[in-house]
């Protein structure tokens, strides 16, 4: 007697291997297609701000070189013989703390003495302001001239890496404002000469930002 032996199959065919490798293959190329861009540019933004934030931080570096004394504020921490400050509307002098008194300004702003070395007592607190100079009397009215600003910040249309930072100078120059608010961007000769001067400074994006000084 002859028995029929049974033919039982185990694993994948040949071509059900090929199918799944193509399958997949069309599968990972759709994948990266559609993700594999913003995985690889995630940073970018990242990148963006931080390139955007250096650039702030120039012109606030800048800013901080021509406006030495910071303007008077209420409930500040100020320290005797190393605070100074300037009223919240210029009057041209600047003032030393020479009594902390409890270590913190008050609410209201006090009225600022216009003849130097006479003190006030600026708030309820005990704190004494003193006017120490008139500041476009000085060596270095709000921290330099315009004139030595202007230098610092370097010649228009080059690139700078220096104290302030690293920026492209895009426009470095006097200005001043006709009677109909048109900006001349000249060096006029006149009273208004070398009163305002114009800022604009570029990074490596393309980003600009712009900055005016003021002088008395």
């Amino acid at each position: 007697m002859r028995l029929k032996t049974g033919h039982n199959t185990h694993g994948f065919t040949l071509l059900e291997i090929i199918i799944t490798l193509t399958v997949t293959a069309v599968l990972a190329t759709m994948i990266y297609t559609y993700f594999g861009k913003a995985f690889s540019e995630s940073v970018t933004p990242i990148t963006r701000l931080k390139i955007s934030a250096a650039l702030q931080r120039v012109m606030e570096n800048i800013t901080a070189d021509y406006n030495v004394y910071p303007k008077w504020r209420s409930g500040t921490d100020y320290t005797q013989d190393t605070s100074f400050v300037i009223p919240t509307v210029f009057n041209g002098f600047y003032y030393k703390c020479t009594t902390a008194g409890s270590g913190y300004s008050g609410a209201v702003e006090p009225v600022w003495p216009q003849r130097i070395n006479a003190a006030t007592v600026a708030e309820s607190t005990g704190m004494i302001w003193t006017a120490i100079g008139k500041l476009r009397e000085t060596a270095t009215p709000y921290g330099m001239p315009l004139l030595t600003l202007k230098g610092n910040i370097g010649a228009e249309g080059s690139d700078q890496d220096n104290a302030y930072g690293k920026y492209h100078d895009v426009k470095n120059r006097f200005t001043h404002f006709d009677d109909s608010g048109l900006d001349l961007e000249s060096d006029d000769t006149g009273a208004k000469a070398n009163k305002i001067l114009k800022v604009t400074l570029r990074n490596d994006s393309g980003e600009t930002q712009t900055a005016l000084f003021v002088s008395d």
